[in-house]
């Protein structure tokens, strides 16, 4: 009988089998021992656990620009208005077209009576679409608050004919 020494098949044998006791190693782990992900997770607020969670509907004056309101709007703004106007209303990731609300002139009035016409009733002719049907008063109001915090161009709108249009825009 004659000795096979072909040492390259046996490197290969190695190779082969040193690669098979990983994968069921592997196996293993991911079957037996990893706990993976579970989907039932909840989700949680920012909030302590027993603060009162925050209601923008129950504000009577989301126009005010109170520090709850912004942060509000700041989430409103985020699922709405950050698509076509950046995430920091600066164009950045937005459309080209649409307003940078960081710099610049107001096109359709400075103030945010003005700015409040315009999320609620959009621009004709342009990419601007209106949020009548798409948002309540007070969260358009509150869209309006995070705004003002990001513009260099403020309102010069007095809070008190800001708040006597508020009582009766719809």
């Amino acid at each position: 009988m004659s000795e096979n020494h072909d040492h390259h098949n046996q490197s290969g044998l190695i190779a082969f089998l040193g690669s098979m006791a990983f994968v069921f190693v592997f196996f293993i782990y991911i079957v037996f021992i990893n706990k993976g992900v579970t989907l039932d997770e909840k989700v949680q607020d920012a909030a302590p656990v027993g603060a009162p969670k925050f209601e923008l509907a129950s504000v009577k004056d989301p126009w005010s620009g109170a520090p709850e309101v912004i942060t509000a709007g700041q989430k409103l703004y985020a699922a709405n208005c950050a698509m076509c106007h950046g995430a920091k209303g600066d164009l950045v990731g937005g459309i080209p077209n649409a307003r940078n609300l960081v710099e610049g002139q107001w096109k359709q009035g400075d103030g945010l009576i003005a700015h409040y016409k315009v999320v609620q009733n959009g621009i004709p002719g342009t990419q601007m679409a209106s949020f009548k049907a798409s948002l309540k008063p007070y969260e358009r109001w509150a869209i309006l608050a995070y705004i003002e915090t990001l513009t260099g161009n403020k309102s010069k709108d007095k809070p008190e004919d800001v708040a006597a249009f508020a009582e009766k825009a719809d």
